[in-house]
C-alpha cells in the first residue's frame, strides 16, 4: 500500500520579500519594472484562486518585462509545479535561485520538485540549502524527512521529522510523516502515537486516518483498522488507498461481497489500479466464480504486465480448472518478474506433482524454503510428496516441520495420518484424522483416510458414517463412494454396494 503525502500549503507565499503594490492612476506613466510588478502581483491572486493556466500567463509577462524578477520565476515555478510538469518548475526554480542565491522558498519548493522527480538527492541539497539560509525552518526538515525515508533511511527521515515537531509543534503533517517512518521500522506503538497526534491536531486528516488503519492492521486491530478508513473515506470520498485498504479488511473475514465492492469503488476512482484488481479477483475467486476472477486477473495483467502475484494468481485458477499448462506458464512468468516468489515456487511445486512430475516438484519445494524457511505450508506439500513417493517416514518428518510452525494445520495432520495408516500405526493415524476434523470439520478428504482407518480396525459402522460424510460434502467424491461400497460389502449390503459402485 502507498502512503500518500501531502506537501505543506504552497509552502512560501508569492510576495515574500514584495510588498502588495497600490493600483497606478491612469493619468501616471509606469515603468517596465512596474509593470512587471503589477503582472506577478496579477499572477500571484490567480494563483492564489487555481487558475494556473493564466497565473503563468501573467508570470509570463512580468518575466519579458523584466528577466531579472526573481519572484516571478518562482510563481511561475509553483503553478507549473501544481501542473504536474515539473522539469519546467525546476527549470524555474533554477532561474528564481541564480538571480538569488538566498532565495530560500525557492530551494524548499525545488527540493519538493525534485523529490517528485525521484532525485531525492537532489531534494536533500536543496533542504540542505534552505536550512544553512534558516535553521528554523520547520518545512525544509520535514521534506527533508520525506527524501531519507523515500531512499530508505529512516533514523535520519525521524531526526528530520522530530525537529520538524520541535520547531513547530502544532502542525499535523510531521506527526504523520514521522509515524510512517516509525511503522517501517517496526515501531508500531511509536507510529500509532504520532498518528493520534496528528488527528487531534487536524481531526479532518484523511492520509492520519488512514495510516493509523494501516498501523491498527499491524497490531490485529482489524475493528479499529475498519473504523479508520471509514473516517479516511468520509473525509476524502476519492480516497483510492482507503478503499483498497478496508477492501483487504473486509477480506480478512471473508466479506467477499462487501471487499468487491469496495475494490468496485477504487477501480470507478483508478480504472488503471493492477493491484485493486488483482485483489478482487480473489475475492471473486472465494466466492466460486472463476470466471470473473480470471477477467480480473487477465485486466491487471493487461495494465501491468509485470504483475507477478496476479500472474501467480491466475495460475492458480488455472490449476484448480485442471489447465495445468496454462497454470504453468503463468507461474514460469511470475518467477521471471520475481525469482524470490518463494509462493510462485510452491505453486508451481503443486502443478508439477500433480502432473507426476515429482523431480520437478520437489525441486520447487525446496527452492520456495529456501526463500521463506517457516512457510508450513511447504512442508506440507512436501509431506504430501513423500506419501506419493511412498516415503511414510519422510512424510511423517515433513508434517511434522509443519504442525511445529503451525499447530493449527489441519491438511499437515491429515498427511501425517495417511503416513501412519500406512504405516500400519492405525491409532496414530486416527488421532490425526480426529485433530484435522475438530480444525476442518468439512475437509472430505479427512472423513474418508478415517473411514479407511476405522475400516482396518473393523470399525465398519463408523467407516460407513465417515464416508456418508465425505459424500454428502463432496457428492462427487467417486474415491470416497468406491470405500463406502466396498465397506457395504463386506458389512453384507450387497445391494448397497452395486448401488456405489454402479
Amino acid at each position: 500500500m502507498l502512503f500518500c503525502r501531502v506537501a505543506f500549503p504552497a509552502l512560501a507565499l508569492l510576495l515574500a520579500g514584495g510588498s502588495v503594490l497600490l493600483a497606478t492612476p491612469s493619468s501616471t506613466r509606469t515603468t517596465p519594472s512596474q509593470d512587471a510588478l503589477n503582472y506577478f502581483q496579477s499572477g500571484s491572486d490567480k494563483y492564489a484562486k487555481g487558475d494556473m493556466d493564466a497565473a503563468i500567463s501573467d508570470f509570463d509577462q512580468a518575466i519579458i518585462l523584466n528577466p531579472e524578477l526573481a519572484k516571478a520565476y518562482y510563481g511561475r515555478g509553483l503553478a507549473k509545479y501544481d501542473k504536474g510538469t515539473l522539469d519546467e518548475a525546476i527549470a524555474d526554480y533554477d532561474e528564481a535561485i541564480r538571480l538569488n542565491p538566498a532565495y530560500e522558498d525557492a530551494y524548499v519548493n525545488r527540493a519538493l520538485a525534485k523529490d517528485d522527480n525521484n532525485d531525492t538527492d537532489g531534494a536533500i541539497a536543496d533542504d540542505n540549502a534552505a536550512i544553512r539560509l534558516n535553521p528554523n525552518d520547520s518545512v525544509a526538515y520535514n521534506n527533508r524527512g520525506w527524501a531519507y525515508y523515500r531512499k530508505g533511511e529512516l533514523d535520519p527521515a525521524i531526526a528530520d521529522y522530530t525537529e520538524a515537531i520541535r520547531l513547530n509543534p502544532e502542525i499535523s503533517q510531521p506527526y504523520n510523516d514521522r509515524g510512517v517512518a516509525e511503522r517501517e521500522k517496526g515501531e508500531v506503538d511509536l507510529a500509532l502515537a504520532d498518528y493520534a497526534t496528528a488527528i487531534k491536531l487536524d481531526p479532518k486528516d484523511s492520509q492520519a486516518y488512514y495510516n493509523r488503519a494501516i498501523a491498527r492492521s499491524d497490531k490485529d486491530d482489524s475493528a479499529g483498522a475498519m473504523a479508520d478508513d471509514t473516517e479516511a473515506i468520509a473525509l476524502d470520498p476519492e480516497y483510492t488507498d482507503a478503499f483498497v485498504s478496508r477492501a483487504e479488511l473486509k477480506a480478512d473475514t471473508n466479506d467477499w461481497d462487501g471487499a468487491i465492492a469496495d475494490y468496485d469503488s477504487a477501480l470507478s476512482l483508478d480504472p488503471k489500479n493492477s493491484a485493486a484488481y488483482n485483489e478482487r479477483g480473489l475475492a471473486w475467486y472465494h466466492k466460486g466464480e472463476a470466471d470473473k476472477a480470471v477477467a480480473d486477473y487477465d485486466q491487471a495483467i493487461t495494465i501491468d504486465s509485470g504483475n507477478a502475484n496476479a500472474l501467480n494468481n491466475r495460475g492458480n485458477i488455472e490449476s484448480a480448472l485442471g489447465n495445468f499448462d496454462g497454470a504453468l506458464s503463468d507461474f514460469d512468468q511470475a518467477l521471471q518478474i520475481d525469482p524470490k516468489s518463494g509462493d510462485a515456487y510452491n505453486d508451481r511445486g503443486i502443478v508439477r506433482q500433480e502432473r507426476g512430475d515429482l523431480a520437478g516438484a520437489l525441486a520447487d519445494y525446496t527452492e520456495s524454503l529456501k526463500l521463506e524457511s517457516e512457510n508450513a505450508e511447504v512442508y506440507n506439500n512436501l509431506a504430501s510428496l513423500c506419501v506419493a513417493q511412498g516415503d511414510w517416514d519422510g512424510a511423517i518428518a515433513q508434517a511434522n516441520q509443519a504442525l511445529k510452525i503451525d499447530e493449527t494445520f489441519s491438511q499437515a495432520y491429515n498427511n501425517r495420518g495417511v503416513a501412519e495408516y500406512r504405516k500400519h500405526d492405525l491409532s496414530a493415524a486416527l488421532a490425526d484424522y480426529d485433530h484435522a476434523l475438530q480444525l476442518d470439520p468439512n475437509d472430505q478428504h479427512a472423513y474418508n483416510n478415517r473411514g479407511l482407518a476405522l475400516e482396518a480396525t473393523g470399525d465398519l459402522d463408523g467407516a460407513l458414517a465417515d464416508y456418508d460424510l465425505a459424500m454428502q460434502i463432496d457428492p462427487q467424491f467417486t474415491q470416497a463412494q468406491r470405500n463406502r461400497a466396498w465397506a457395504k460389502l463386506l458389512d453384507g449390503d450387497i445391494v448397497g454396494a452395486l448401488s456405489d459402485l454402479f
